[in-house]
């Protein structure tokens, strides 16, 4: 084996025998690139895992049991249920009392005949059908509570999910980059302890602390970015911000990683592709979608609103009528008795009664209209959504398949160079912060794919599970 002079004058070429710091530097360079995690794995995650009680859908439970957000919209609901009976019942009947025909001069009561105190009892009754209507509105509002609750747990659900796969992005580079950085130390060391035996030019040492400093720097920033991310998701649970916790790939996720990709993955074409075998297509995805997602109930439930607030509209256009009742007492003489009809004369009904019924005859029409754009707008979300799953998954399993074993060959390949004397040290330094860039953005899509599953089972409104949708 030949080992360069660097360059020295008089310098020659002869077989000795490799100085111990160039052992221990391809031995690290060796060992090191066949060590790092993800090789021959579709994803690098999952070398830590959280306990039961951390996992992300434990999470997820908790915090759809306690968060603030879901028990205001609890609340909703209760106050909705409370309508209900007061919808349907009848108005307060009024009770009163008077003095009728008192003279004023001696205030008696039995100076005239006709002095009396009366007693009054009024009820005032809809027009029929009016209060069922009004019943099933309240009951029609309840429903509309209802699934605002289950959008705001969907909602709630897809932010700690967002939230965890940040965390998971950060905690999977960091891990990279104290790896790298661990490499990148005992390069500079071999070329310290080469250069002062005079086997290495002095560049070799300022190169090696200039890629440990752009290490340095990115392990402050990625530092400063955990403890954002810790915060964000710790806030959403409700516990103290920097409580310590450790993401992994959850199971849909590794499951879809693992998976076949579809048959037109890297097609020489402009084929709209799909998530693969097993898995449903866009167009399952979409009629889904308009199946299970809560803003379709919630809009549903807001039609019905709007059709029975028009029922009530149109039956209020019929006069309601009002009973009275009347007990009068006189001193020493007969007491009467009243009994009255009283009902609506509706005189401006063309201005209040008919306007009412235009009013809620338009709000229907426009919650109709407005659930075909929600239903358009939903199907686009889906397509959004599933395009950007398809393209991250499709880029992690060329990088993770494809360009980081290139990239670990490169690194092994500029060892055995280097060991020979035919490599330099730069091309060695060049390719293993070539495989870190590659790592780092390993870790970027594994996140991104996190994300692109969260955002597109929000789309449907129901978690991809294995083949089915639950």
């Amino acid at each position: 084996m030949h080992i360069p002079t660097g360059g020295r004058p008089g310098a020659q070429s002869c077989p000795r025998r490799l100085p111990t710091p160039f052992v221990f530097l391809a031995g690290l360079v060796g060992l090191g690139a066949l060590a790092l995690p993800g090789a021959g794995q579709a994803h690098p995650a999952g070398a830590s895992t959280p306990s039961p009680a951390d996992s992300l859908e434990a999470l997820v439970t908790r915090a759809l049991e306690s968060h603030p957000e879901v028990e205001a919209a609890r609340s909703a609901i209760e106050a909705a249920g409370a309508r209900i009976p007061q919808a349907g019942a009848l108005p307060d009947p009024m009770v009163g009392a008077a003095l009728r025909n008192l003279p004023p001069g001696s205030m008696s009561l039995s100076q005239e005949g006709m002095t009396m105190v009366a007693f009054r009892l009024d009820q005032r009754l809809p027009a029929p059908g009016v209060r069922a209507a009004r019943e099933a509105v309240a009951r029609a509002e309840l429903e509309v509570a209802e699934a605002e609750l289950e959008v705001v747990r969907w909602d709630l659900a897809t932010r700690l999910r967002e939230a965890w796969f940040e965390l998971l992005l950060v905690d999977q580079a960091e891990a990279v980059h104290h790896r790298t950085h661990a490499a990148l130390e005992a390069f500079a060391e071999a070329a310290e302890t080469a250069y002062a035996q005079g086997l290495a030019p002095q560049a070799d040492i300022l190169r090696a602390q200039t890629e440990l400093s752009a290490i340095h720097e990115h392990l402050a920033e990625l530092r400063q970015r955990r403890s954002a991310a810790l915060a964000a998701l710790n806030l959403l649970l409700d516990r103290p911000t920097r409580e310590p916790m450790t993401a992994s790939v959850p199971g849909r996720l590794e499951a879809l990683l693992e998976r076949d990709p579809d048959p037109g993955f890297l097609a020489f074409s402009l084929a709209a592709p799909e998530l693969g075998p097993g898995l449903p297509t866009l167009r399952e995805l979409e009629m889904r979608a308009l199946e299970r997602r809560p803003e379709v109930a919630l809009a549903a439930a807001r039609v019905r609103v709007a059709g029975q607030r028009t029922a009530v509209a149109v039956r209020e256009r019929r006069p309601g009528i009002a009973l009275s009742s009347e007990y009068a007492m006189r001193s020493g003489r007969s007491d009467f008795v009243s009994i009255g009809v009283s009902l609506d004369l509706p005189l401006f009904r063309e201005r209040k009664q008919d306007q009412a019924v235009r009013e809620a005859e338009a709000s229907h029409r426009a919650t109709l209209e407005g659930t075909e754009a929600l239903h358009r707008r939903i199907r686009g979300e889906v397509a959004e959504a599933h395009a950007g799953l398809v393209r991250s998954r499709e880029r992690l399993l060329l990088l993770d398949e494809g360009v980081i074993p290139q990239a670990r060959a490169a690194v092994e390949g500029a060892a055995v160079s280097y060991r020979s004397g035919e490599g330099s040290f730069w091309s060695l330094l060049q390719s293993q912060t070539a495989l870190f860039r590659y790592e780092i953005e390993l870790a970027h899509l594994t996140a991104e794919v996190g994300v692109g599953l969260a955002r597109l089972e929000r789309a449907v409104g129901a978690e991809l599970d294995g083949e089915t949708l639950r």
